[in-house]
């Protein structure tokens, strides 16, 4: 996991909480916290509605070679693919934040110079 300023994870909550329907408890959220909130909603997911988490994926644009290659590696360990899904998509919400503020054109002195 990268390391992104707090505000980022903040944000990257409420975007959570409004894209997938989860509930996240309120003040600052750890990447974990987070994880483990958004790893149980795409298990049920997975299980009940795996149309509506192809299309979360593709709207988030997460990398199918990457989800595929988590798919695989669970199956072949036995383990639950839930939470490194669910790194994936915070990672990848995280990485779109911090694009949007560095590409923010903020510090130009006027609108005509923005173009």
């Amino acid at each position: 996991m990268n390391s992104f300023p707090a505000p980022y994870l903040q944000e990257t909550a409420t975007w959570a909480q409004q894209t997938f329907e989860v509930s996240v408890p309120p003040g600052n959220i750890s990447f974990d916290q987070l994880q483990e909130i958004l790893g149980r909603r795409l298990e049920y997911l997975i299980s009940n509605d795996l149309q509506q988490f192809i299309f979360l994926l593709y709207r988030i644009d997460v990398a199918e070679k990457k989800v595929k290659q988590i798919l695989a590696y669970a199956a072949e360990q036995g383990t639950d693919p839930y939470r490194p899904i669910a790194a994936l998509i915070i990672e990848r919400q995280l990485q779109k934040i911090a694009s949007r503020e560095a590409f923010r054109q903020d510090n130009l002195p006027d609108d005509e110079e923005r173009w």
